[in-house]
């Protein structure tokens, strides 16, 4: 689960854009998303850890969270936001063995305007 973001905050928090022709939207009206591809992301969003923006679960932990006992639907959620750079997948530098899941800036972000700076490096060198 996603660490509390400070003693004043009751919850982890991302900050999502609100603009109906953002990216997320466009996409689910141009029909290259699904709507349960959006709950897939909701649910990645809320296992970010807010301080390295980094998801460490799998399709299968997403899948259980919206109720589904099959991971499949979460897996072609996840192709489909990955193929439209939405969510990517990383490797930690220490130990490439552990792979983690990250959400671009533009659909969601985590912290000020340092910390969103490193996440777009972060993003950008894991869909390279």
């Amino acid at each position: 689960m996603a660490e509390q973001l400070s003693d004043g905050m009751g919850r982890p928090f991302a900050m999502v854009p609100l603009d109906p022709d953002g990216p997320l939207l466009t996409a689910l009206r141009d029909g290259e998303l699904h709507p349960r591809d959006l709950a897939v992301l909701w649910a990645l969003v809320a296992r970010l850890d807010w301080r390295s923006g980094r998801a460490w679960t799998t399709a299968s932990d997403l899948a259980a969270a919206l109720g589904h006992k099959s991971p499949a639907h979460a897996r072609g959620a996840l192709r489909r936001l990955k193929r439209l750079g939405f969510v990517a997948t990383g490797a930690d530098r220490r130990d490439p063995s552990q792979r983690f899941l990250c959400v671009n800036p533009l659909v969601a972000a985590t912290g000020g305007r340092h910390r969103r700076h490193r996440l777009y490096r972060q993003f950008e060198d894991a869909i390279t």
